[in-house]
């Protein structure tokens, strides 16, 4: 339906712009993951992250840690990292096991070479817009709502998330025209808020939590939950129930993590 925003065939529109780039230049940008124990869920994220590098002719390089491992171990090979020069972009796939203090170690990773733009230095940076990265995440879903064609201005934007610290970047890439608000499920008037946005982004963790009653007529919705259960991957917004009604929707999955990975690269290629 064209109402559903393909999020798996515009990552591979973006990747196929960043091989063409690459393929232009004299050396291969290089990407380093540093993966860390044994969760399931983040060494499927990389396997993704290295078959995106290897559709883009990039370099890419994983750093395991299986056993035995501590804060200092991870920051070593990452001080290494930010030295070599076949190395442009650096990441730590989170969240890290117990017992590894991650604002140490991604606080080591070399700003210029953060991809994920989580160092302090590129959140404040991007606190204050004064960005040249920012978020994979956020870069994804301005680009998901984007490809709709339609003209966000003079709407109403509503970020439903856990933390608000998640929708305040959001104030950088939506022009000032946009009324923008966020809230958590824990606020008293989210309901309201919810109900009446043009565009909601819904990213807190809770399977099918948004159905057709709690949103307008003609909403565009992107979905950034993934909750597992045993019929597989579910958004944080009731697909099914809510598709006649809205404008736009990204599904779960292809819609937001395809794009993630995607905006990931374009990171790299411009810090390299």
């Amino acid at each position: 339906m064209d109402k559903i925003i393909d999020g798996k065939k515009l990552s591979e529109e973006i990747l196929a712009e960043i091989y063409k780039e690459v393929r232009l230049r004299k050396t291969k940008p290089g990407l380093a993951a540093i993966l860390i124990g044994e969760d399931p869920s983040s060494h499927l994220y990389v396997k993704l992250k290295k078959t995106a590098c290897e559709k883009c002719d990039i370099l890419f390089h994983k750093y395991l840690f299986e056993d035995e491992y501590k804060t200092e171990d991870i920051i070593d090979v990452i001080n290494f990292l930010n030295k070599d020069e076949e190395t442009q972009g650096i990441l730590v796939q989170l969240p890290l096991p117990a017992g590894l203090d991650t604002d140490k170690i991604i606080s080591s990773i070399d700003p210029t070479k953060d991809v994920d733009g989580f160092h302090p230095e590129n959140l404040k940076k991007l606190k204050t817009c004064n960005h040249k990265i920012a978020s994979p995440l956020i870069l994804g879903i301005m680009e998901l709502i984007k490809s709709t064609g339609e003209q966000i201005e003079n709407k109403n934007i509503c970020i439903l998330c856990n933390h608000k610290i998640f929708g305040e970047p959001f104030h950088c890439f939506f022009s000032k025209s946009n009324t923008i608000t966020i809230v958590t499920p824990k606020d008293k008037h989210f309901k309201d808020a919810v109900k009446g946005a043009d565009v909601l982004i819904v990213s807190i963790g809770k399977k099918k939590f948004i159905n057709k009653e709690m949103i307008k007529e003609d909403a565009i919705i992107i979905d950034v939950g993934i909750n597992k259960t045993k019929n597989g991957v579910v958004g944080d917004v009731d697909f099914k129930d809510v598709l006649k009604k809205v404008k736009f929707i990204t599904p779960v999955p292809g819609g937001v993590g395809p794009m993630t990975v995607a905006m990931l690269l374009k990171n790299l290629v411009l810090l390299s």
